[in-house]
């Protein structure tokens, strides 16, 4: 969604009885336009991105199989929860407009939410929707200097395997995150790049201990939280003797149960306790430190791969299934998904993707420059957009 202008979006509020809403009924719609994202969507419309699998659910028919990778101009249900706000919600004939309000900002824009008097019975309140019009410039992007340091002849690339669909060389160009690298490194006249690398995460010791002795960028990472390192040796890790990059893409950590599974309700991380929770191997597990998803609270199991998850959760070897949302998404349309597994979409989290540099690396902090650069040029254009969507709509459907 274009958060720089929201040119005549009417917005109309509702507030409910506190009696609870069944998720099917529909309280208002909204038509998608070129950038939106589910998750943008959902944080306008309900105040928060974790509620996007509630219109995902709710227009399933008409979003296919993924909630990432969504049409421009198709009309979505919004179902009915709590207090929101519609993008088009219908207004009674006799209601008097309300004059629109220009604002021009030099600052970041501010968007306004017209919110109702609280009510004083359980009758629908209906407010009439105030025109905002936003006037603002794009924050300029710096012009980009030349990197100063030692010339690079050939840079050296690592990705990690079977992280579907980001990096792995079995994949269409590498992968997702490889594709936005390279793109991001041509469009910067960094030097020429090597065909990446490839390793295979390890299950027990650092994380980067499979890294190669020389080489310049390594991904895809997720950025842990460094206050957490004395409890954890990868952030502590990390943090210490490696510099990340500007966020590549933004990762959605999301859990699966089973229909008749006892957290199938849980809605707090505080809800699993005592759960055995299935992570690939392949993945990052200091997000789950980060949400409390420790042991004692929870028995974290590692598997070889997503498909031996799945099934230890359809045999109830494990209770949880804890995976990238986008990597989920992957693995149901290549091997059908079963009606027994939900999502738990009140536990789902954001974590941004990066590639790193070791700090001691010269070459490796100049290509990072030089990756940062592209990266910002991309999202200027709009390139990192089309190549997104293109390669998710090449991949899913």
């Amino acid at each position: 969604m274009n958060k720089q202008v929201f040119a005549a979006l009417g917005l109309a509020v509702t507030a409910i009885s506190a009696t609870p809403v069944l998720a099917q009924n529909i309280c208002g719609t909204y038509t998608t336009i070129k950038g939106d994202t589910l998750r943008e969507i959902a944080n306008v419309t309900y105040g928060s991105p974790k509620d996007y699998r509630y219109i995902f659910e709710a227009n399933s028919g008409r979003l296919g199989r993924t909630p990432h990778v969504i049409p421009t101009g198709v009309t979505l249900d919004l179902p009915c929860r709590d207090t929101f706000v519609a993008a088009s919600t219908p207004v009674e004939p006799d209601a008097q407009p309300i004059a629109p309000v220009e604002i021009t900002l030099t600052e970041e824009p501010i968007i306004f939410e017209v919110m109702p008097t609280t009510p004083t019975s359980d009758a629908v309140v209906e407010v009439q929707p105030t025109t905002i019009v936003i006037i603002t410039e794009p924050t300029p992007i710096p012009a980009a200097t030349p990197p100063v340091g030692p010339e690079v002849a050939e840079l050296i690339l690592v990705g990690f395997s079977d992280n579907l669909p980001y990096s792995d060389k079995s994949l269409l160009q590498g992968g997702l995150i490889t594709t936005l690298i390279e793109t991001a490194l041509l469009r910067s006249n960094a030097a020429n790049v090597d065909r990446p690398v490839f390793v295979t995460r390890p299950e027990r010791g650092l994380a980067t201990s499979v890294l190669p002795e020389n080489f310049h960028l390594s991904f895809p990472w997720l950025l842990p939280d460094c206050q957490l390192g004395e409890f954890d040796a990868d952030i502590r890790d990390l943090c210490e003797n490696f510099t990340f990059s500007a966020p590549i893409y933004e990762a959605q950590m999301a859990m699966f149960t089973v229909s008749n599974s006892p957290f199938k309700d849980a809605a707090e991380e505080i809800d699993l306790v005592g759960a055995r929770v299935c992570r690939p191997a392949a993945l990052h597990t200091y997000d789950l430190l980060e949400d409390g998803m420790i042991e004692p609270i929870i028995s974290l199991e590692t598997a070889t791969d997503l498909a031996t998850c799945f099934d230890d959760l359809q045999n109830n070897i494990v209770d949880i299934v804890s995976v990238n949302g986008l990597t989920a998404d992957v693995y149901f349309a290549d091997s059908g998904r079963n009606e027994r597994i939900i999502e738990l979409t009140d536990l789902s989290t954001v974590h941004t993707v990066h590639a790193i540099t070791a700090n001691d690396d010269p070459e490796g902090l100049i290509a990072l420059d030089y990756l940062n650069t592209g990266i910002w040029d991309m999202l200027a254009s709009g390139e990192w957009d089309s190549i997104a969507s293109d390669y998710l709509i090449n991949r899913l459907n």
